[in-house]
């Protein structure tokens, strides 16, 4: 989500607050990560593959198709494209877009919010793959467009699974993926603007970053916070810890109940706050 709305919102934080900044356990996990990814490195690429392929079942996307009609924290935001080159015209086919870093499915990463923070070109690759971790909220939300994935949420998920794995990316399935793409709904906005849609809450993105070690979170929604959120506290949470944050993410449910990695697969170009992204399941 980025908007100007969320400026607006930000920076009467920042006036309030002051400038936010990269938590001490941020920087050191970001320092571990580097040196998780240089030892993986040093053991020797190939063989690893060649070890994955053999034991790797099925790739389940969970990215929506970027277009220009989809979904975006504004209406204004949509991208667009045009014809560059075609191959009758020209032998070969290129698209020109236009479009802002936090479209479709897309990636937040700490420079979104935090101040002097980690950009895309230089995140650690080692943090963009973990264990997926799928909270069920769907009842709930069918219930209430702003519910939550709440502390309580994560303690019924442990009981059931066992404790969440190092290095996970917690994924919140609330349901709202079958809206996509109809704007509409999706953004579920009410007469005076207001978004309404699910997203952590404060307090289970801070027991995430300070009682467990993940990689990241994700939404089925527009934003890691709910749509109605002015505050957007998960952001800073998630964010301000060095973790990353993955937002309209899709087919949640088909990996709900089944072991996998999800792989985050975001362009590395310079000084970016993330982007849109293609992320997989491999289950």
């Amino acid at each position: 989500m980025c908007s100007r709305d969320v400026a607006h919102a930000v920076r009467t934080r920042i006036d309030r607050e002051g400038l936010p900044n990269l938590s001490r356990r941020g920087f050191l996990r970001l320092g571990g990560l580097t040196a998780v990814g240089a030892a993986a490195a040093s053991l020797g690429g190939s063989a690893a593959l060649v070890r994955a392929s053999q034991h790797m079942g099925e790739v389940i996307d969970l990215s929506h198709i970027f277009g220009t009609a989809i979904p975006t924290y504004l209406p204004d935001e949509k991208p667009q494209r045009e014809d560059f080159v075609t191959v009758e015209r020209d032998g070969f086919f290129i698209q020109k877009w236009n479009f802002g870093e936090h479209a479709g499915t897309h990636v937040d990463i700490p420079a979104h919010f935090i101040a002097n923070a980690v950009t895309v070109d230089n995140f650690p690759v080692a943090g963009l793959v973990g264990p997926a971790v799928v909270i069920d909220i769907s009842a709930k939300a069918a219930m209430m467009d702003d519910a939550t994935l709440d502390v309580e949420d994560i303690e019924a998920w442990e009981a059931a699974n066992g404790r969440i794995p190092d290095g996970a990316y917690v994924m919140m399935y609330s349901g709202w993926d079958a809206r996509w793409p109809d704007q509409e709904t999706f953004r579920n906005a009410d007469a005076d603007g207001v978004q309404h849609y699910p997203g952590f809450s404060a307090e289970a993105a801070t027991f995430l970053v300070e009682q467990r070690s993940i990689h990241g979170i994700g939404v089925d929604t527009l934003s890691l916070d709910i749509g109605a959120s002015s505050t957007f506290d998960v952001h800073y949470i998630i964010l301000g810890a060095g973790l990353v944050g993955v937002e309209c993410v899709a087919n949640l449910a088909a990996i709900k109940d089944k072991a996998a990695t999800v792989v985050v697969g975001v362009p590395r170009w310079e000084g970016g706050s993330g982007g849109p992204a293609r992320v997989v399941a491999l289950v």
